[in-house]
């Protein structure tokens, strides 16, 4: 797995859902770098005691001394690891404020790092100078990471946690690496200062608000006429029924990132039934998906079924992360 990942600095960990591995992914791909200086914040909360959902105890992500850390305050307060403070970061969340710090003794620590994509990019500004390879832990359900463009790649988490059919959760998967294989627009190099924007032969229209009304009266006006549309932000499974139900085929449909495709695989198909073309303004590099065989609540996956049948499904490779711990260890 190190191969895959030693040319990048900036990694995004997500999971598909909550308990497929991505906190075990992460403290993994840590390990691969103990002499490196090494960088780690989240959007949103992880690390929590226990989980919030089953209670059941979460694997805690495990910082090293040297490793520079952007968390709460309340976290620091919380934790047994000593620290240096490093920076006192001007981002405020329910937790406090943001610190950096630079990890003094090995132990486990809370990570709550910014909750908005726009303070997630200021931090990380922040933290870049300090380190050799930084890694964002995404918060549960939160794949909306910041802009894309200062991220160099990402890894996804997957397993039986997604769906209790095992074909089922390969075929979400699957929807989800193919996301962040889209082509890059030939349009547009940034994101619009405009919510929505819709091309025709002979003209464009800009449109400043982003509602489902006015969302669905864009549609009615040019849905025979446009050949391009972009939105920016979320594309969700109301705004597909929407393009379903008005018979609006042969477009590209321009958006920011692949992060933005809120749908399921589902949907996804009737996009590609539609030849709605999708493209992304912002692509950034899928390297790998890591599996978890276990649910919770039990009925887990063969896992060397799931394995097998995840890497023939996917084009990118694809670890049981929980075996290649035992193997490091």
């Amino acid at each position: 797995m190190r191969k895959i990942i030693d040319n990048y600095k900036t990694i995004g960990v997500f999971g598909l859902a909550k308990n497929t591995g991505k906190t075990t992914t992460l403290n993994y791909m840590m390990s691969l770098y103990q002499h490196a200086k090494i960088g780690l914040t989240s959007i949103g909360l992880d690390g929590e005691d226990l989980d919030q959902i089953n209670y059941l105890p979460k694997p805690k992500i495990h910082v090293k001394k040297g490793m520079i850390v952007a968390t709460t305050q309340a976290c620091l307060e919380d934790t047994k690891i000593t620290y240096q403070l490093l920076k006192k970061v001007d981002l405020f969340t329910a937790l406090g404020p943001v610190r950096m710090i630079e990890v003094l003794s090995d132990g486990f620590l809370v990570v709550a790092g910014p909750t908005t994509n726009k303070e997630l990019r200021l931090l990380l500004d922040v933290m870049k100078p300090y380190v050799d390879k930084l890694f964002i832990d995404g918060a549960f359900n939160r794949m909306t990471f910041a802009s894309l463009n200062q991220i160099d790649a990402m890894v996804l988490a997957t397993g039986a946690a997604v769906h209790p059919s095992m074909d089922k959760t390969i075929q979400r998967t699957k929807a989800i690496v193919e996301s962040f294989q889209l082509p890059i627009s030939q349009t547009y190099l940034y994101i619009p200062n405009t919510k929505m924007i819709i091309h025709e032969k002979i003209s464009v229209h800009l449109f400043k608000q982003k509602s489902y009304s006015n969302f669905i009266d864009a549609i009615n006006q040019y849905k025979d006429v446009m050949e391009m549309m972009y939105i920016q932000g979320a594309i969700t499974p109301r705004m597909v029924d929407v393009l379903l139900e008005k018979r609006v085929r042969n477009i590209e449909l321009v958006i920011d990132d692949p992060t933005k495709l809120l749908i399921s695989d589902v949907y996804y198909e009737y996009l590609k039934k539609l030849r709605i073309n999708i493209s992304v303004i912002y692509q950034t590099k899928l390297l790998c998906v890591t599996i978890n065989p276990f649910r919770p609540s039990g009925d887990h996956y063969d896992e060397n079924e799931f394995l097998d049948k995840m890497r023939k499904s996917v084009n990118i490779p694809v670890f049981n992360v929980c075996q290649m711990e035992v193997e490091h260890v």
